[in-house]
């Protein structure tokens, strides 16, 4: 079951390769374009998107509490939840999955359910 490195070597080549040809459609990615941010772009995002719901959050909280009356908890709760929104909108640009609907099978899953139905 072990391999040469050299084995191994081509073995992830090759895999690239394909994620290449899936993630891309054979063009090749520049630094800067639409399909892969530079890491400028990722980090002025990931702020943006923290601070943007953390003070949502934190407006919101304080309307509710200026609302009913409910000093500090309305303002800790919402805090708690806009930093969870923003650190999952991070997780979610990170990943790739920001503003895709659904989940897409890759092509490896799409022939192994063609066989299956």
């Amino acid at each position: 079951m072990s391999r040469t490195p050299e084995e191994l070597g081509q073995k992830i080549k090759k895999a690239r390769e394909r994620q290449d040809r899936r993630l891309f459609a054979g063009s090749k990615p520049t630094v800067g374009s639409k399909k892969t941010p530079s890491g400028m772009g990722n980090a002025l995002r990931a702020g943006t998107d923290i601070v943007s719901a953390v003070s949502v959050g934190g407006f919101l909280g304080y309307w509710i509490d200026q609302w009913l009356g409910t000093k500090p908890f309305g303002m800790i709760i919402f805090f708690f939840l806009g930093s969870a929104a923003g650190l999952l909108s991070i997780y979610r640009s990170q990943t790739g999955q920001d503003y895709k609907i659904g989940f897409t099978k890759t092509s490896n899953e799409k022939t192994k359910t063609k066989g299956k139905e």
